[in-house]
């Protein structure tokens, strides 16, 4: 979820995926976002935080067949491209270059090794993987050589962290790639519920990720189910002590606007 600005109003951006491929490719859009806002702080505790999630990517990347996916959906989109060029409005030029960088970024995947499996050649990072899960185990006077390290200079540790990530970066950057050739490719319009719900039908059509984005001041929060016929929305209003309720039918309260978007190809 993310905030956008527009020129006329402040709207807050929910996105969802519509399949466990791009669930995945989410997450670790999540984590590397994360990891790149920590790894520009300074201070030692945002670089721990950022060495957390270090681990935390590696552990996901390892548990999952990403190499494979991301070949499989990167084939997958330059076929859908390639079957673009007869459209007369079409960029020639821009169509070839997105077409160039997604071959460049299926080679540098296919040259990589497994995705987090380099982890277990570094012994000072599988030293300090072991003491996190030991609630306050990474002291001072528990693991030395992990505090030595965290009072070197902020830039030597900057260096450290983005060696430790460099053989993922292949697959942050095919992500990157991919998941902006995704949501360029939407089809958005106006919409409003009824009985405060929302129904989309998909008439055959397969699409990676669903956007609903709603005024910064409205009080309720999109809840999606799916299947590959249709998709169905609810809204709920948030609470901070119980799971968020589902809205009541009531014809005396207003339905609900919101602009939806389908990406994908």
């Amino acid at each position: 979820m993310s905030t956008v600005q527009s020129e006329r109003k402040t709207c807050t951006l929910f996105e969802f995926p519509l399949n466990e491929r791009f669930r995945t490719y989410l997450r670790l859009e999540a984590l590397y976002e994360r990891w790149t806002y920590l790894l520009m702080q300074n201070s030692e505790h945002d670089h721990h935080s950022a060495l957390m999630v270090l681990f935390e990517m590696h552990d996901f990347a390892f548990r999952y067949d990403l190499k494979g996916d991301l070949l499989i959906e990167i084939n997958r989109y330059k076929q859908a491209l390639n079957h673009l060029r007869h459209l007369p409005d079409l960029s020639e030029q821009k169509l070839t270059q997105t077409l160039l960088r997604l071959t460049d970024a299926q080679k540098q995947i296919e040259i990589s090794p497994k995705f987090g499996s380099t982890l277990s050649d570094n012994d000072w990072l599988l030293n300090v993987k072991t003491r996190i899960v030991v609630p306050g185990g990474v002291c001072s006077f528990d693991v030395a050589f992990y505090y030595q390290w965290l009072q070197q200079p902020a830039n030597v540790r900057q260096v450290d962290l983005e060696s430790w990530l460099m053989p993922m970066m292949p697959l942050f950057e095919a992500l990157k790639l991919l998941l902006l050739i995704v949501r360029d490719a939407r089809k958005h319009k106006v919409c409003v519920t009824s009985d405060k719900a929302y129904q989309q039908p998909l008439n055959g059509t397969r699409f990676d990720l669903m956007q609903v984005e709603m005024p910064s001041n409205s009080p309720y929060i999109p809840d999606i189910s799916a299947n590959k016929h249709v998709i169905w929305l609810r809204f709920s209003l948030p609470s901070f002590r119980c799971q968020p309720q589902h809205l009541y039918v009531d014809p005396a309260q207003p339905e609900i606007p919101f602009e939806l978007s389908l990406c994908g190809m």
